[in-house]
Parts: C-alpha cells; sequence; structure tokens
C-alpha cells in the first residue's frame, strides 16, 4: 500500500492507495512459454482466460499480443519449433569441429535445454489442431536433415545414415519423459554412452 499526498489550500489531503500486484502487460514471449507449460501439464487448461489468471493479468494482455485464438495457437507452435529446433541448428551450424564432436555438442544442447519437453504434448495437441501439422512437419524436416548430414559426414552411406539419425530423433524427441528422474551426473554418463552408440561403425 502507498499513499499520495497534495495540498488543496490549507487542507491536507491523503489517499490510501493499493499497489496492483499483477503485470498489465506480460511480453509475448512469456505467454507462449506458459502455454506450453499449460499444454504440457493438462491440454484442457489451455484457455485464454485461465492462463491470464495464471499469469496474474487481464485477457487485455492476451490481445495485445495476439489477434485471437487461431493466432495465437500458430504463434505457440513457431515459438516451440525455435526454441526446439532452430536456435540448436543455427548454433550447431556456428560450430568448427568433427562431425562427432558437433554430434556430441548437439546431444548435450539437447539435454541441457531440454529440448524435447513439449515434443509429445505438440504432437498429440495437432490431432486436436492440425492447423500446426506445418510446424511439426517443418521441425521433422530440420532435424532430421541436419543430423543425417552428421552421419553422411562421418562416411556413413545414406541407408545407414538415414536410419541412424531416425532412431537419434525418435529418442530425443522422447528423452525428457524417459530422463526426466535422473541426476545431472547419471544423464551426462548415459549421453556419453549413448554417443559412442551412435558413432560406432
Amino acid at each position: 500500500m502507498y499513499y499520495i499526498v497534495w495540498r488543496v489550500g490549507r487542507a491536507t489531503i491523503q489517499i490510501a492507495m493499493t499497489q496492483s500486484k499483477t503485470n498489465p502487460r506480460l511480453s509475448r514471449e512469456t505467454w507462449l512459454a506458459k502455454a506450453l507449460d499449460v499444454l504440457a501439464e493438462k491440454p484442457e487448461h489451455l484457455r485464454i482466460d485461465e492462463l491470464a489468471e495464471r499469469l496474474g493479468v487481464s485477457k487485455g494482455s492476451f490481445y495485445w499480443h495476439f489477434e485471437n485464438r487461431s493466432d495465437f495457437i500458430w504463434a505457440m507452435a513457431e515459438f516451440w519449433r525455435d526454441r526446439s529446433t532452430v536456435n540448436i541448428a543455427e548454433a550447431l551450424a556456428r560450430i568448427r569441429s568433427s562431425a562427432e564432436d558437433r554430434l556430441y555438442t548437439l546431444m548435450t544442447q539437447l539435454l541441457e535445454e531440454r529440448a524435447g519437453q513439449y515434443d509429445l504434448a505438440l504432437r498429440a495437441w495437432a490431432r486436436h489442431e492440425p492447423s500446426i501439422l506445418p510446424v511439426i512437419r517443418e521441425v521433422d524436416e530440420i532435424r532430421h536433415s541436419r543430423v543425417e548430414g552428421l552421419f553422411l559426414e562421418m562416411g556413413f552411406d545414406s541407408a545407414e545414415a538415414r536410419m541412424r539419425t531416425r532412431v537419434f530423433v525418435t529418442f530425443h524427441a522422447l528423452e525428457e519423459a524417459m530422463t526426466a528422474q535422473l541426476s545431472r551426473k547419471k544423464a551426462l554418463a548415459e549421453l556419453e554412452l549413448r554417443h559412442a552408440f551412435f558413432i560406432r561403425r
């Protein structure tokens, strides 16, 4: 609580004001990050009014960033695509090292950034929101092309590179659910073993 004080003639007027604890306009990214959390937790709670309540803002904050629900759904899918795939692929492209080392770096990034934590939720949600299927297909294409390129660079023939890529991409889409309870030390130890497995001839 705070007070506004001013003088009118000889009188002093003091008014008590309650400071709002809500943020009237959160960032677009905050809305999208919270929406992904809710989607992974309970998809049925992914409603504008409920998200606004969880974020402590009015629905007006939502409409400041998004035209409507369709715009919001598409933005969520793109936000997931960029965080889970595009940003990681771009960072990997800037590294100058062997294909084996870049594969290890990729695996480490996927683990550290929990890149697969929303994969299952988004893919399940696409059954009810088919408008996001193009984004999911784009994610799959980026992941497969970048990983397959690494295996080809290591010297595997196209058929084996393609099969290793499928196993790699599928595992890492499921990794969050499979290793969520592991300590970081144990997760990194398993990562070492998986890396050795993937590059072994």
